[in-house]
C-alpha cells in the first residue's frame, strides 16, 4: 500500500442466522476483479482498488465521481467455520458467508 492511498471502511453488517452468519457490505462501484477477501484464523480482511479507464478514444473533460478505495477488518464469531466461507458481488453489494460449525448448529429433536 503506498502512502498515497486512501481507505474508506464500506456500510457493512454481519447477520446471525439458524446456520450461518452471512455479512453484507456496500462497495458501490467496484467490481469483483477490484476487490480482495483474506481469512486469517478468525479475522476477515477485504480491500478493493478502485480502478477507471475510460473506453477507448473517449477522455473526461469533467467528472464529480469519485472513485473509492475501501477496507475493513471483521473478527468472525467463535461458532463460525472459516473453511466454508463463500463470496459474491453484485449490483454493488458484497455478500460473504460462513457456515457455523456443524456441532454448533440448531437442531430439531424429534420427540419420541
Amino acid at each position: 500500500m503506498n502512502a498515497e492511498e486512501k481507505f474508506t471502511v464500506p456500510s457493512a453488517t454481519l447477520v446471525e442466522k439458524p446456520n450461518d452468519y452471512e455479512l453484507k457490505a456496500m462497495l458501490p462501484g467496484v467490481g469483483k476483479e477490484d476487490a480482495e477477501l483474506h481469512i486469517d484464523g478468525k479475522t476477515l480482511s477485504l480491500k478493493t482498488h478502485a480502478k477507471y479507464q475510460n473506453p477507448a478514444g473517449f477522455k473526461t473533460v469533467a467528472s464529480e465521481f469519485e472513485r473509492v478505495n475501501y477496507a475493513m477488518s471483521v473478527d468472525l464469531p467463535e461458532m463460525a467455520d472459516p473453511a466454508t466461507l463463500s463470496a459474491r458481488l453484485e449490483n454493488g453489494v458484497l455478500t460473504v458467508t460462513i457456515k457455523k460449525r456443524p456441532e454448533t448448529q440448531a437442531k430439531k429433536i424429534e420427540i419420541q
